[in-house]
């Protein structure tokens, strides 16, 4: 008997099971967002720091802006703010955490471990891989063609999303490279915004160097730099009564607490210990990798996770720059510009 040719059809019994199973899904994320829908939260009204500087915070505030922590350097010279937060108020960073990962790539490249051409490859096995010949550089990038996540439960992301539930917990670093050897490439060499790449990037220098990101990151930015009110939030790490975000009016959102995704958006900062990181970065010079620059000269990157919001815009030529971190989803982007 010759084998049929043309689609396969399902049977009309699973064809309703799948479309009861999308029904209930969709209802289900209806009901989520009637119950945990986006609701007003006030502007705090306590002002700390720079009287002139937090002055500025409360005339910039959008709706949907809770606590908030700033700092301006201008000359040399560092000026603090805060909108119910001072200067030693912790937050989430999130993908602002990707350029400490590109700082660790250059000081690997400078000692001669890595270079920018170094691909995965060299690092692990990856047999066929298409993700074998992809180089560190376009993992920083974004332009790896890898896709935004991988080794995630699509599922309970989108729950996670309604609910405040931290979508990396459970990940190991092994889940994240099997994640990229199982991936395929797509617009490799165009931009496309990844986390998995910088997630892998991260976890690949430090195979490379012997030791774990964590390791790498505290002996080779947070001890030099005197970051001691950064750390990364590794299982179980976040206190209880460490700073919460909001992600639905006065609901508190998970801390990110995770193991594979560290690289691209681990940490917890301080406006005080970000301070010293950008001071580094004007000094030293950025690593090249993983900022945006504007068509004004700006260098900058954001940082979200469900409770917080935070963004590091730099002016090199000018030795400027503004961090600003909110305890809510909603962004800081224009507020910051505005201050700079």
């Amino acid at each position: 008997m010759q084998p049929e040719v043309g689609p396969r059809r399902l049977p009309r019994r699973q064809v309703l099971i799948v479309v009861a199973a999308i029904a209930v899904l969709a209802l289900v994320i209806a009901a989520l967002a009637l119950v945990a829908g986006p609701r007003q939260v006030a502007v705090a009204t306590e002002r700390t720091g720079d009287p002139g500087l937090a002055t500025r915070l409360t005339e910039l505030a959008e709706p949907g802006h809770h606590r908030l922590s700033t700092f301006l350097i201008e000359d040399g010279r560092v000026t603090y703010a805060g909108l119910g937060m001072d200067e030693h108020s912790e937050v989430e960073i999130g993908s602002l955490t990707k350029t400490f990962t590109a700082e660790i790539l250059a000081n690997q490249i400078e000692a001669g471990r890595v270079s920018a051409g170094t691909t995965v490859g060299e690092i692990i096995d990856a047999g066929d891989a298409p993700v074998g010949d992809v180089t560190l550089a376009e993992l920083a990038d974004h332009t790896s063609g890898l896709p935004r996540l991988g080794g995630t439960n699509w599922l309970g992301g989108v729950l996670s999303g309604f609910t405040g539930a931290n979508p990396y917990a459970g990940i190991s670093r092994q889940d994240v490279i099997d994640a990229a050897l199982a991936a395929e490439l797509s617009g490799r060499g165009e931009w496309e915004y990844s986390n998995l790449g910088p997630a892998l990037l991260g976890q690949l220098l430090a195979i490379e160097a012997g030791t774990t990101y964590e390791q790498l990151l505290s002996g080779q930015i947070l001890e030099p730099l005197g970051m001691t009110e950064t750390y990364l939030m590794t299982p179980g790490s976040v206190p209880a009564d460490a700073p919460r975000g909001l992600y639905s009016g006065e609901k508190e959102a998970e801390p990110w607490e995770m193991e594979g995704y560290l690289p691209a958006g681990g940490l917890r900062s301080t406006a005080a210990d970000m301070a010293r990181y950008a001071t580094h970065l004007l000094d030293h010079g950025l690593p090249g990798h993983a900022w945006m620059e504007q068509e004004d000269g700006m260098i900058e990157h954001t940082g979200g996770t469900y409770g917080f919001s935070s963004i590091l815009v730099l002016d090199p030529a000018s030795g400027r720059a503004v961090f600003t971190a909110g305890d809510t989803g909603t962004r800081v982007g224009d507020l910051s510009r505005a201050l700079l």
